[in-house]
């Protein structure tokens, strides 16, 4: 199963902690438990219906013409041209001629209703992953190839860049087949990744596997959603935590220490010189560092200005008072937000720019201010990024 570095909890606290009205108070890294099972299925295409074919369906279906000589007749066809055509929808299997009498399959009552000529092309395997607890299908956002599924419930060293630690929660139920025949007999089940055109779905092979998460408990009691299937709060895994109580018992068994003495404990040995601690206007604390913390020079790089430090499901701030330096550092960050693969446009960048903006108290940012920056470091490689956006 494809690895990849894990959507970080920095960003995950970033978006909750810009939610007006949200004090998102504290974080919690699980491993979500899925089924993930592979399938086999006929794959079909969909074609045009040849003009003939088309009308002989329908006098077979809706006029209750059974025989080649009665379609001969009914459109005023040669009947070798009939039978001809007949030949091929039972070649691939819409009709069958028994005894002479013509009748629609299922593949050929279904192209019919639907307006479709469906032809079998091969044999398909299908990923499908389904939510352990409720048995929920999981929809196609969690699809995407960038976002880790894990098929063990421990996460390596390599694949997280902030070095988070992840719990696993268990689920007791057992896997049936029933979530997926319950799946395929869905109208909707294209939005979950499993398509009209597979059918015949047999030979399922199920495995645990588990989807790295985060909840993020908020002073009111809410329980946010985050997962690398988007860039904001996952809606999908917020309507399964509404109906889970093992999540919301896994937030209340953790213990509250006093956060004051978690920071100033966290302060004193950090290294970094003067610093103090404050309540950012987002009701949460900052750790309010000398410009000289930051940079070349600091103990941290420049673009940690206005992030988020973790330790014990809690989270502050990192915050310096010089406006000049936040600017530069929101120069850096956006100029690397230019180099995401989800940001294609110079829209998606000025989105991501105005919450950088807001996330560091400065004035707006441009793709011309980045340009300036980029040009004035020698930051060449991130400005061809930044000049290939659409």
């Amino acid at each position: 199963m494809a690895r990849h570095i894990i959507y970080p909890a920095r960003r995950a606290v970033e978006h909750a902690v810009s939610r007006p009205g949200t004090h998102p108070t504290r974080l919690f890294a699980v491993l979500w438990p899925l089924w993930q099972v592979e399938v086999t299925a006929d794959l079909y295409e969909e074609q045009a219906y040849e003009v003939i074919d088309r009308y002989l369906v329908r006098a077979v279906a809706e006029g209750g013409i059974g025989t080649a000589t009665e379609l001969s007749a009914f459109f005023g066809l040669d009947l070798s041209l009939v039978e001809r055509c007949l030949h091929f929808l039972v070649v691939i299997g819409h009709v069958r001629v028994d005894g002479g009498h013509v009748t629609l399959t299922e593949l050929g009552t279904r192209s019919h209703h639907e307006g479709v000529r469906y032809a079998l092309r091969k044999e398909s395997r299908r990923r499908l992953l389904f939510e352990r607890f409720t048995g929920r299908p999981l929809p196609r956002s969690h699809y995407d190839g960038s976002i880790s599924v894990l098929d063990t419930p421990t996460v390596r060293k390599e694949d997280v860049s902030d070095g988070t630690l992840f719990r696993p929660l268990f689920a007791p139920a057992a896997f049936h087949e029933g979530l997926v025949l319950d799946l395929a007999a869905r109208p909707d089940r294209a939005a979950y990744n499993l398509p009209v055109r597979l059918r015949e779905i047999r030979d399922l092979r199920p495995q645990e596997a588990y989807l790295p998460s985060y909840i993020i408990e908020t002073g009111g009691g809410e329980l946010l959603g985050y997962t690398a299937a988007g860039g904001e709060r996952d809606a999908f895994l917020e309507e399964v935590l509404a109906s889970v109580p093992q999540a919301r018992a896994r937030v209340e068994a953790e213990t509250r220490p006093d956060e004051r003495r978690l920071w100033e404990e966290w302060l004193s040995d950090s290294g970094f010189g003067h610093g103090s601690l404050r309540r950012g206007p987002h009701g949460g604390w900052r750790a309010v560092l000398p410009a000289r913390a930051f940079g070349r020079d600091g103990k941290l790089p420049l673009r940690r200005v206005g992030s988020y430090q973790l330790r014990r499901n809690h989270f502050l701030q990192l915050w310096c008072q010089d406006e000049r330096l936040r600017r530069r550092a929101a120069c850096e960050r956006a100029l690397g937000m230019a180099r995401q693969r989800e940001v294609r446009t110079r829209a998606d960048l000025g989105r991501r720019m105005d919450a950088l903006a807001a996330q560091l108290e400065i004035g707006a940012l441009t793709v011309a201010t980045l340009r300036d920056h980029a040009r004035e470091h020698g930051l060449h490689e991130r400005l061809a990024h930044l000049d290939a956006l659409e």
